[in-house]
């Protein structure tokens, strides 16, 4: 079947098939330890589309989000969330039938398939601007707070993915095709002689051949910058005699065989030539050798060597899946005979919230969505759990609060989530008091007087009250509660000295049983979070962990009902923040990236349709 396949496209079909980028694997297991496998560096800004680039933009201390030149990525101490895996699998293009060239003038050549006392109230004194808001992508009002907008995240003063182009993406992948065309060339133009291509249909069945991952696709310009990468982290260096033969044996690449025959001092790595004595590719390149050799007493003795050592081995049985033991499969393996393989989808594990809840629902937004990913959603309890997963390496994406994002290092003392990071939409503190109580805003607050209801322990309300109490110590002053919501609205249209907090998107289903209550009895209303020197706090990775946002007066006309006219609300906002580990984008690769990108762009116009919607 291989072989049918390899003869199959045509130069201009390989243009439009042959996609990924020039990558950088993460830490790679090598003879001596953990080695990195890559000769090009997917930190490197050149190696990602400007769609992908764009869109991750919120810092999470890897790849984007402004970080790249100055932080670099660095491996995290974490347990990887996909499976450990030696090799950085080749970036790559959508799912195809991942078939080679045939290179005119050299018969069987194979060639490219296509991120103080007392409480206080703070001082309001900057109101003509927000922290971390993005310029020009706003409409603000005279007072300098923002109003949502539907269905663009951008009006919260914090930065949103960029505008996803299509358009672009083409251009990028066409362009990246041509580039692995021309690595290609450049590799086989090394060689003397051209590939030989043993009967490629037996591959299939190989175990060797099929420990060989390909993800969405193959680019020669990535496996061969991971495959030299691998090589220069060791140190070394192929002889020259090398070139002089061919640059792929059968499915075997033909610098992996000299770096066999160089390292027999290890038997392990001799064991390959006893394990694959009788594949055709494996032959044909000793009997190359051997040529080489009569003119050569530096080879002669190698494969004496060799031969030696393969004769103690006699009667041992062979294992045509061998390989010395953290040698990746992919380093052995032709490119031709990786680009002939069928892609598989890389897998995401992403963690999402309680069933029914927005997380919840993006994420099968999202995998309804998605193209060339094998997304499998986790229900959770939220934020923090989210977190926590994230940091296991229980899930390889997430959704957390921009605050529960800076409670991290608290938190989880040790950990470590270096990820890509952008901004799905915005969640309202949300603050409902008694209209008898007299609280106009959170500074009216007396904290021998009222209590303030937080939702349930764990949930993303009380962790916001959390965040709140670490960034500024007075709110640790005023006595909170943990409660039903429902309960606690109960409770608040009754007691003139409670009140209660509720974080989430606008027009939720409990803001609107709060509306509907407001209208009946009169007696709740919003009352401002306006602690103004909140929007400047930073998490750790320079990110705005808050926003001053208003409240449209008609988004909760009772709610927000004055003595005559319904008035906005100022409080604060968080993000949730679409949260990736970077170790999946640098295991999976740019196209992978591209995928996720073009599906997470698909999928965010309709949550944000769904998400704090202005009348």
């Amino acid at each position: 079947m291989i072989g049918r396949i390899l003869k199959s496209l045509s130069l201009g079909a390989l243009l439009f098939f042959c996609v990924g980028i020039v990558g950088e694997s993460l830490a790679l297991a090598g003879r001596s330890g953990s080695r990195s496998f890559g000769g090009s560096s997917f930190g490197k800004s050149s190696s990602w589309s400007s769609s992908t680039r764009g869109t991750w933009n919120r810092s999470g201390g890897g790849l984007f989000g402004g970080k790249e030149s100055s932080s670099g990525y660095s491996k995290p101490s974490s347990t990887p969330a996909t499976s450990p895996a030696p090799y950085s699998k080749p970036s790559v293009k959508e799912p195809s039938s991942g078939s080679n060239y045939s290179k005119p003038g050299l018969q069987g050549q194979t060639g490219p398939a296509p991120s103080g006392t007392g409480y206080s109230k703070p001082s309001l004194t900057d109101h003509g601007s927000t922290s971390g808001q993005k310029a020009g992508s706003e409409s603000k009002t005279s007072s300098g707070y923002t109003k949502p907008s539907s269905p663009s995240t951008s009006s919260s003063g914090f930065s949103s993915g960029s505008k996803f182009d299509k358009k672009v993406m083409q251009e990028q992948r066409k362009k990246t095709s041509q580039e692995s065309l021309k690595a290609y060339q450049a590799e086989q133009s090394k060689f003397k002689a051209a590939p030989f291509n043993a009967d490629s249909s037996k591959y299939e069945s190989n175990p060797l051949y099929q420990k060989g991952k390909v993800y969405s696709g193959f680019d020669y310009n990535t496996h061969y910058g991971n495959r030299d990468g691998y090589y220069k982290s060791q140190g070394y260096q192929p002889p020259p005699y090398a070139y002089n033969t061919a640059p792929s044996f059968g499915m075997f690449d033909t610098l992996f065989l000299f770096w066999m025959l160089d390292h027999l001092g290890n038997k392990n790595v001799a064991a390959t030539a006893h394990n694959h004595s009788d594949d055709p590719g494996y032959k044909k390149w000793r009997e190359e050798a051997e040529n080489l050799a009569k003119d050569n007493s530096e080879l002669k003795s190698k494969l004496n060597d060799l031969d030696n050592q393969v004769k103690s081995m006699a009667g041992t049985p062979k294992d045509p899946g061998y390989l010395p033991k953290d040698i990746p499969p992919e380093l052995a393996l032709a490119a031709g005979a990786l680009a002939a393989k069928k892609p598989e989808k890389p897998t995401l594990k992403m963690a999402t919230g309680q069933e029914g809840g927005w997380y919840y629902k993006f994420g099968k937004i999202f995998k309804e969505s998605a193209s060339g990913i094998d997304v499998r959603l986790v229900p959770s309890s939220g934020s923090m759990q989210n977190l926590k997963m994230l940091a296991n390496g229980q899930a390889d994406m997430a959704i957390v609060q921009s605050d529960v994002l800076a409670l991290m290092e608290k938190k989880l003392a040790g950990k470590s989530v270096i990820s890509e990071q952008t901004t799905l939409f915005l969640e309202y503190a949300q603050l409902i008091a008694n209209r008898d109580g007299g609280v106009k805003s959170i500074g009216d607050l007396d904290p021998k007087k009222h209590t303030v209801y937080i939702g349930p322990s764990g949930s993303g309300t009380a962790l916001t009250w959390e965040a709140l109490c670490e960034q500024s110590p007075n709110y640790r002053k005023i006595p909170s509660v943990n409660s039903d919501y429902l309960v606690a609205l109960k409770d608040v249209e009754k007691n003139p000295h409670a009140l209660m907090l509720f974080v989430g998107g606008l027009n939720s289903d409990f803001l609107k049983k709060a509306e509907e209550m407001a209208k009946k009895s009169g007696n709740l209303i919003l009352v401002a979070l306006d602690d103004n020197s909140l929007v400047d706090k930073k998490d750790p990775n320079g990110n705005p962990i808050y926003a001053m946002v208003k409240i449209p007066s008609n988004i909760y006309p009772y709610l927000e009902k004055g003595w005559i006219f319904s008035h906005d609300t100022k409080t604060l906002a968080v993000q949730a923040v679409l949260v990736l580990r970077t170790e999946w984008a640098s295991q999976f690769g740019p196209t992978a990236m591209d995928n996720l990108t073009t599906s997470l762009n698909e999928a965010r116009p309709k949550i944000e349709g769904l998400v704090n919607r202005v009348k």
